[in-house]
């Protein structure tokens, strides 16, 4: 950020109108994004089901296939997005289409596989409506968020120090032994959770961090651009961890 012009605006020289629309075009942007990923998921789901048969060891392959190339493309689009805003370079329409296109890949395998579409729209609601209550507080916060940074580091650890865990729990019950597959189960669970919480603050973190690079008076589309999928990304990654929650709500039931 521009320090001279971060600093021009502690002193009220920087017009209120540039921060109060780099947070509209990032939010709008941010809306755009979505919808286009709604429109595109709920295409690919449905033509997943004309084309492909149904058949569990089938759907478990086109699965994999599905997730990893949508997981590359959305490390290489993300990578062009991020280099656009530093460069200022106006590629990153084209490159934020396609990120969300791979998304889109990602979440319609995800409702081809499970086959349960109810339980996609359900979790969009609930996603929903935490994300906004999470853009509120980011927006409400004042001060330094230095606390909710140590907690979020925290959360992640804990939620890896579990998958490590089971990552070493998985080779007795690959050599046979079955009593720690409850525990294993459970401790994904709990992971899933952890994460869940863990999206939500940094979601507030994201959107308190826009609220203040948006005083330094950059106007730009790619910045915004970047900004945008920030809060798409966090939009994601909730949407994600709630999915699986309810599936294993579902399958407990």
């Amino acid at each position: 950020m521009n320090e001279n012009k971060y600093a021009k605006f502690q002193q009220g020289e920087v017009n209120q109108g540039v921060f109060s629309s780099l947070m509209f075009k990032s939010f709008l942007f941010f809306g755009i994004e979505l919808l286009l990923t709604a429109l595109l998921t709920f295409g690919f789901s449905y033509l997943f089901d004309y084309i492909f048969p149904i058949n569990e060891a089938a759907n478990m392959t086109i699965y994999i296939i599905l997730t990893i190339v949508s997981t590359i493309g959305l490390l290489i689009t993300s990578f062009i997005v991020g280099k656009n805003a530093i460069t200022n370079n106006k590629g990153g329409f084209l490159a934020t289409f396609l990120y969300c296109l791979f998304m889109s890949f990602l979440l319609s395998s995800i409702s081809f596989y499970i086959g349960y579409k109810e339980i996609v729209g359900t979790a969009v609601l609930i996603t929903s409506c935490l994300f906004f209550i999470m853009s509120i507080f980011g927006l409400l916060i004042k001060k330094r968020i230095g606390w909710l940074i140590a907690i979020s580091v925290g959360l992640i650890l804990s939620a890896g120090i579990i998958y490590l865990i089971n990552t070493f729990m998985l080779f007795p019950i690959l050599f046979g032994n079955g009593d720690f597959v409850g525990t294993v189960v459970n401790n994904i669970y709990i992971a899933e959770w952890i994460i869940l919480i863990y999206a939500c603050i940094i979601t507030v973190i994201d959107v308190f961090r826009i609220k203040k690079i948006s005083q330094g008076g950059d106007n730009s589309n790619s910045l915004a651009l970047y900004l945008s999928l920030s809060l798409y990304s966090d939009f994601i990654l909730i949407l994600l961890k709630v999915i699986s929650i309810i599936l294993r709500s579902r399958n407990n039931n």
